[in-house]
């Protein structure tokens, strides 16, 4: 993935977030969030529109969870075509080479500042799966401040993983059945051009408007749980 050649990537977002970004309203933001397991960026499925809907119905049908840090209230999904020099590769041993000597590297000046490291944790008691990653985020942003430090033309413009995800589909097989490949974009001029996915058309006035309304709620609704935590 580090040859530039063309990748295609589907995020899970409001119906609003993904025609403003077809029609060039908008432009891309970076998250950064307690459950952003390959640290800052914009994040896709690879290759998987499908998992990335499972991700925005989830974030809509359950807003207590804050999958997303803005509400979700029509879920929808958004293709971009992009395409890569410099990735930070977790699938890849050179990838996880990196993120292991930088773990090594972080802890040592931890202990020698006496600071404590951040933890990967649940979110809600009973979660099996470590949604909140403050490990795996402390990690990928020192290694990125190391590069802009010592490499100021080398910087990794994307992260991507595989995640291994949700119940067992087999006993031992060793596949799961929510798991994917993400992609944590850094450098937004990587994007070549958004699209919507096949068979799906850009809202008409009416249905914007609506849409619109659906999200203005999702957001009140958002603010309630807020102030309840």
């Amino acid at each position: 993935m580090n040859d530039g050649h063309l990748q295609i990537g589907y995020h899970g977002c409001d119906v609003t977030v993904r025609d403003a970004l077809v029609a060039g309203r908008l432009i891309p933001a970076s998250s950064d969030n307690q459950y952003d397991w390959l640290g800052p960026g914009f994040y896709m499925f690879e290759g998987d529109h499908d998992r990335a809907m499972a991700f925005a119905e989830a974030a809509a049908n359950q807003p207590q969870r804050r999958l997303t840090a803005r509400p979700i209230a029509t879920p929808a999904v958004v293709g971009c075509i992009f395409s890569v020099h410099r990735c930070l590769d977790m699938t890849t041993k050179a990838g996880r080479l990196e993120f292991e000597n930088a773990y090594l590297l972080l802890h040592a000046r931890r202990i020698v500042s006496g600071d404590q490291l951040p933890v990967n944790s649940a979110a809600n008691a009973g979660d099996e799966e470590m949604l909140l990653r403050g490990l795996d985020r402390a990690v990928f942003q020192f290694i990125h401040a190391k590069r802009v430090r010592t490499h100021r033309d080398d910087h990794f413009q994307a992260v991507r993983g595989a995640f291994r995800q949700g119940p067992e589909i087999a006993p031992s097989s060793g596949f799961h059945r929510d798991s994917h490949v993400q992609i944590a974009l850094r450098d937004f001029t990587c994007i070549k051009g958004w699209f919507l996915p096949e068979g799906e058309q850009l809202l008409d006035q009416a249905q914007m408007t609506e849409a619109r309304a659906a999200l203005h709620a999702a957001r009140l609704n958002y603010a309630k749980v807020r102030r309840r935590a």
